[in-house]
């Protein structure tokens, strides 16, 4: 089987997982896994660039503020719907890409990173400038809501599974974007682009491309989550630790993959979730049992402990890490 055919069979099968458990998860944990979805779509949009052409961005959350913004405030303002909002504010997120991945992609290692970090700090201080239009740090609350259904458990459903689209047509894109031609020039490169160029491509295009591509799919995952939320969320659209997170999301499910990155997005989310869900058990030991509400204390810390250790023992990430050990058992069951 090829590796494309591999890939779109592991997307398959996840997205498949996601829509078929749904009905069957607690509320709770829908809402976790609602969310779980659009990190998952940034975490491939930062994929599909740093981790496909080796152009590390620590400033991805830049593109989904742009988006976000743009989507809620011509709602609240204009009275835009939805049907035009989510578009203009991708729209807006690809051309900031572009006017900035034009003269940021001559820089090289971290002159490049350093000016994407840069990137959503100026533009978190314009917003609380501008904060009697932005709402600044308390955000602006009103945005049309994506599933206007008066039933909270329809609404829920409807924001499921509208996300679950919008997590699985992006992962469809990019999975064949990754494994076609261009996918293979951008990791080309990744390893080595003296050599690319030397060959007669012209690397600044196809890096351009790249960034409009990211941007578009953070964006969209913006536009969104703006709409999900019924509220413009400073913390949100501007945190320097979400972009952050998209990078330990993509190195931890395996760097350009894409549905690496997918995987990682979902363990990033929920697996801090299942740690503040083990805090509510209780061990049989002792005649009182033995209670774990401590772990609700230190999740965070418990959780980004066990992701460094994940790391030690799958340094190329979990998915290539699993497909070695299914690789190395086929090999053995067909040796014996």
């Amino acid at each position: 089987m090829s590796s494309r055919a591999v890939r779109f069979s592991i997307l398959g099968t996840t997205v498949i997982v996601m829509a078929v458990v749904a009905p069957f998860l607690p509320s709770k944990w829908m809402t976790t896994l609602t969310y779980a979805q659009i990190f998952a779509v940034y975490a491939m949009g930062w994929d599909i660039l740093s981790g496909m052409t080796g152009q590390i961005s620590f400033g991805h959350i830049f593109f989904v503020a742009v988006a976000g913004y743009t989507t809620g405030l011509l709602n609240l303002y204009v009275k835009w719907p939805i049907w035009a909002t989510i578009p203009l504010g991708v729209m807006m997120a690809v051309l900031a890409g572009l006017l900035f991945s034009v003269p940021a992609l001559r820089l090289r290692g971290p002159y490049f990173s350093l000016i994407t970090l840069i990137l959503p700090l100026a533009a978190a201080r314009l917003v609380i400038i501008l904060a009697d239009w932005t709402g600044g740090e308390l955000g602006k609350f009103g945005v049309a809501a994506l599933c206007p259904f008066p039933d909270f458990k329809a609404n829920q459903y409807c924001n499921y599974y509208s996300l679950w689209g919008v997590m699985t047509g992006v992962g469809l894109f990019l999975v064949w974007l990754s494994t076609s031609r261009v996918g293979k020039i951008l990791e080309a490169i990744r390893e080595n682009e003296e050599a690319v160029e030397a060959a007669g491509i012209n690397t600044a295009k196809y890096k351009i491309f790249a960034f409009a591509v990211s941007a578009c799919v953070v964006g969209l995952g913006g536009a969104f989550s703006v709409h999900a939320n019924e509220a413009i969320f400073f913390n949100s659209l501007m945190s320097l630790t979400t972009s952050l997170e998209m990078i330990v999301a993509s190195v931890i499910g395996g760097m350009g993959i894409i549905v690496g990155a997918l995987w990682g997005g979902f363990l990033v989310r929920g697996g801090e979730q299942v740690i503040r869900e083990l805090a509510q058990l209780k061990l049989p030991i002792g005649t009182e049992g033995l209670a774990l509400s401590f772990l609700e204390r230190w999740a965070t810390l418990i959780f980004f402990t066990l992701l460094i250790i994940l790391l030690f023992f799958a340094r190329q990430g979990l998915l290539p890490l699993l497909a070695g050990l299914f690789r190395r058992r086929r090999g053995e069951v067909r040796g014996g």
